[in-house]
């Protein structure tokens, strides 16, 4: 035999080898992952931080110094947030104007 057909069935051996190796590797990778998405359709994700609340809609306003001034006197004698004092102002307001309430329509799928 020629020195170049034994290199030839050395190299073969070693990549069959090597082949089989890496066929059973890629198997067990995937067994794995099949196991790991299983596990997490199972449960439901979790989510890290605070909780959702209601959605809301971002709004910018300009109020006059004297009516910013009244406010911040107003939140500070109630003890509220911004947010809860103007969300109850407006709730107010609505009621004294008979605003029935409205259906909330339905997110957008890009929201």
């Amino acid at each position: 035999m020629t020195t170049a057909k034994t290199t030839q069935l050395r190299r073969s051996a070693r990549t069959t080898t090597a082949r089989v190796h890496a066929r059973r590797a890629a198997e067990e990778a995937a067994a794995a992952l099949a196991a790991a998405e299983r596990t997490r359709a199972a449960r439901r994700p979790r989510r890290v931080g605070r909780q959702r609340g209601p959605q809301r809609v971002q709004m910018s306003v300009r109020l006059l110094l004297e009516d910013d001034v009244r406010l911040d006197a107003a939140l500070e004698q109630t003890g509220m947030q911004l947010q809860d004092g103007v969300t109850e102002a407006l709730r107010l307001w609505f009621k004294k104007l008979k605003i029935p309430v409205l259906p909330v329509p339905e997110p957008s799928p890009r929201d």
